[in-house]
């Protein structure tokens, strides 16, 4: 007697398990993949042109930023600034691969190169943020040089005519060194 009941449990835990599996269909049904869930993400559009980005605010502060790179601060407060430009060019390379009203952006963001020198841009701000926050003359330089050439490569493909298209330029940048 002692023998079957340990036979009878057994019998009875696979009887449960077997009662539990799924069947045939449902299996099959478990190893079809789920469909594919597709997000989309919004466009964004900017409310003004490239253009107006550029003249707004990549001129306003890469020119200064140049000026830094070649004499650099020597004031706590020339430092900030030129910090504070440097996230202008950082963010203004991004800025620039969204769509704007201008009628020439569509196009200009469509165009693999565009992208890749607009990528050049901010990677070039980045590079200077970090001279500039480590106070490093040298960095600076270094960075508004690759700025410089991200900055000729983009206006001799796409604006070799009409750098800012008609829109005001403060005359007043870039501001005096000390």
């Amino acid at each position: 007697m002692m023998r079957a009941l340990p036979s009878a449990c057994l019998a009875l835990c696979a009887a449960l398990l077997g009662a539990c599996a799924p069947t045939e269909p449902e299996a099959a049904k478990a190893t079809e993949p789920a469909p594919a869930i597709v997000a989309t993400a919004p466009t964004i559009k900017l409310p003004v042109s490239i253009n107006a980005i550029m003249v707004a605010l990549v001129d306003h502060a890469s020119e200064p930023l140049w000026v830094d790179a070649y004499v650099p601060p020597t004031t706590e407060e020339r430092w900030k600034e030129a910090e504070y430009n440097a996230y202008q060019i950082a963010v203004g390379g991004k800025l620039i691969m969204l769509e704007g009203t201008g009628p020439n952006d569509a196009a200009w963001i469509a165009d693999p190169e565009w992208k890749s020198i607009a990528d050049e841009m901010s990677a070039a701000g980045m590079e200077a943020l970090a001279a500039t926050q480590a106070r490093n003359a040298f960095s600076l330089n270094t960075a508004g040089d690759r700025l410089v050439a991200a900055c000729e490569a983009c206006h001799k493909k796409f604006k070799p005519d009409l750098p800012t298209m008609g829109l005001y330029k403060s005359p007043d940048y870039p501001p005096k060194t000390e």
